[in-house]
């Protein structure tokens, strides 16, 4: 038998050891199976869970893949020149274009024209900041035409092989967009109707004052002036009750694009109440660019407006206080304004008045006089005067005027000159009107009982606003029907016809008055706005020449030659021609030559009581 060459010839034994050998060799032959198949085992269940594993893996990368395509925004990836290299289908439906089509091209030239600069800008930052950053653009989608704004979100990082890309998001903002810019709008409508009248479109008090407070702050660091104008429409209420609040409206538009076309970068124009404007000019060297502004407004605001029966002329009233002459607080300036504005009134309108110093207690006196007159009818503190209207040729008493005083229990007998257009600016003279009817023709009753003249008739001076006034016809009526007095023996001064004329609801009462067999007459004929048309439209029987023309004669050439043609026109239309104010007997002769045969004044008497005036009509027949 061979030799094995592990073995060593000398120690073999072929009785004993051999046996030993080969049973030691099976069992390492046992125990190398047993490994192995337990190796198998394990192999196969490596490969089972391997394969678990690539199964879970291939259906969480499905998942993603889904999660990534349906994802509620956007997602690209982009190389550093913008190009596209991988996006999801939310991002594609965005571009609305199939992402088949969209993979390898730029960005930017789905994007609308003009942004290809912005997105380049965009990449270079992310990549040399190496942080997230944010961009605006905006798209328009071929297929829709729908206007898109996204806002991509970028942050840096490296593909697979090793270059430099953009993990960009793209959220669609144009909702957000929307709803901010409804949100602007509404915040800047708001803050329109914080600050501005919501009629004339101007300035409202509020922001007048907080633009007047950094005019005054800068005039205290250059030393320059400023001005504020207070402007009062005169009478304005009579256009809203004659033509409707809707045409005043109007009117206070076209008011207030007059002003806002007068204004300079830094000045302001304000609407602060029903018919008041305030006008800040600044900055000024002197107090006379504001009174040349304030002259140039009366003239610019007095062009007609276009109304429903013609044009309409309105006049203003404008106060100013200078800063800082008269002081450096914004809220003292707009006071000293409205005083001014009120002087200004009482200068006669339709012009303006710097402040004064005593401008403010005349407007506490004002104040004063208006309680105080709120209650001199209750008080029995009004009466009348009486100035015959004398035929200078029969001798004979043609007219009678009830002349309105107010007794004051502190100032004394007040004319009316001294207390009627504050009535009228403050509604009481409606209560004295209606006092002031009563009273004369009560009194034309008694004197008719004392054997006055049947055709003397009782002359009362009545306000625009009681001619407004629907009822006046009727309770005129009711008022003679009570006394059992002729209407033919009262008659109503007018001192304005144009306000009127343009009347409608003035018009029907006149039409009415005349119906009951009043005349009309016109009063200061010659020194107010009476046109020569309302004399035709107006049932009027008697023209009063006013004093102010009688006041030159005969040695005033202008006097003497309108008061001739005043006459002469009363003689065509057929009208009474009486001259108020005659004081002088040279003056009387010139009437009288001229064709003039009634007359009033001092040369013959001064307003007189009721018992007075009786005594002298004895006398003077």
């Amino acid at each position: 038998m061979a030799r094995h060459p592990r073995w060593g010839g000398e120690d073999f034994d072929p009785a004993g050891k051999s046996s030993w050998g080969q049973a030691g060799s099976e069992d390492e032959l046992h125990r190398l199976m047993h490994d192995l198949k337990t190796h198998q085992i394990e192999l196969t269940q490596q490969n089972r869970e391997l394969r678990d594993a690539q199964h879970a893996l291939e259906i969480s990368r499905d998942r993603y893949a889904r999660l990534y395509d349906r994802a509620p925004v956007g997602y690209c990836t982009l190389d550093r020149n913008g190009i596209i290299r991988e996006i999801n289908l939310t991002g594609a439906a965005m571009l609305g274009t199939e992402r088949g089509r969209l993979t390898g091209t730029p960005l930017w030239s789905h994007l609308d024209s003009g942004q290809a600069y912005a997105l380049h800008a965009h990449i270079q930052a992310v990549q040399r900041s190496a942080e997230r950053r944010t961009l605006g653009v905006r798209l328009t989608q071929r297929h829709t035409g729908h206007a898109l704004d996204l806002r991509l979100e970028s942050e840096p990082a490296r593909g697979d092989d090793g270059e430099a890309i953009c993990l960009t998001v793209m959220l669609d903002v144009t909702e957000q967009r929307h709803l901010l810019e409804q949100l602007k709008e509404r915040e800047q409508s708001l803050s329109q109707l914080a600050l501005h009248d919501p009629l004339t479109g101007l300035a409202n008090r509020a922001l007048f004052s907080d633009h007047l407070e950094q005019a005054i702050a800068r005039t205290q660091r250059t030393g320059e002036r400023l001005a504020v104008l207070f402007i009062d429409l005169d009478r304005f209420k009579l256009i809203n009750d004659s033509f409707g609040h809707p045409f005043g409206d109007e009117v206070l538009k076209d008011v207030a694009a007059r002003l806002r076309e007068q204004i300079r970068k830094d000045d302001t124009v304000a609407r602060i109440g029903g018919d008041e404007f305030l006008m800040l000019l600044a900055p000024m060297d002197s107090p006379d660019p504001a009174a040349a502004v304030a002259r140039k407004l009366i003239e610019l605001l007095r062009r007609p407006y276009a109304g429903p029966q013609g044009e309409i002329a309105l006049t203003v009233s404008i106060g100013i206080s200078v800063c800082p002459d008269d002081g450096t607080a914004a809220e003292d300036l707009v006071r000293q304004a409205d005083t001014a504005m009120y002087i200004a009134k009482q200068g006669g309108r339709n012009t303006f008045r710097f402040y004064a110093a005593d401008m403010t207690a005349q407007a506490f006196d004002r104040i004063h006089l208006r309680s105080a007159l709120a209650l001199a009818v209750e008080r029995g503190e009004l009466e009348l005067a009486y100035q015959p209207q004398l035929a200078l040729d029969t001798r004979r008493i043609a007219g009678i005027e009830a002349l309105i005083r107010w007794n004051h229990p502190v100032l004394g007998c007040l004319a009316p000159d001294g207390f009627l257009a504050l009535a009228e600016e403050t509604g009481l003279i409606r209560g004295i009107d209606a006092w002031v009817l009563r009273t004369a023709c009560t009194q034309r009753k008694r004197w008719q009982a004392e054997g006055l003249d049947e055709g003397t008739v009782i002359k009362i001076n009545l306000s625009r606003r009681e001619l407004e006034r629907p009822e006046l016809a009727d309770d005129l009526d009711a008022l003679l029907r009570e006394l059992d007095l002729d209407a033919r023996l009262v008659s109503l001064e007018l001192t304005e016809t144009g306000p009127v004329s343009d009347s409608a609801s003035a018009l029907e009462t006149v039409r009415r008055l005349k119906g009951l067999g009043i005349e009309l007459s016109i009063d200061h004929f010659g020194a107010v706005s009476s046109s020569l048309m309302d004399l035709k439209r107006l049932p009027i029987r008697e023209l009063k020449i006013d004093k102010s023309l009688i006041d030159g004669l005969p040695q005033d050439s202008d006097d003497a030659a309108i008061a001739g043609a005043i006459l002469a026109l009363g003689k065509t239309l057929g009208m009474r021609v009486i001259a108020q104010g005659v004081e002088t007997q040279n003056q009387a002769d010139f009437l009288r030559e001229a064709g003039c045969t009634i007359a009033q004044g001092f040369l013959y008497t001064q307003p007189l009581g009721p018992d007075e005036l009786m005594r002298f009509v004895k006398t003077w027949a």
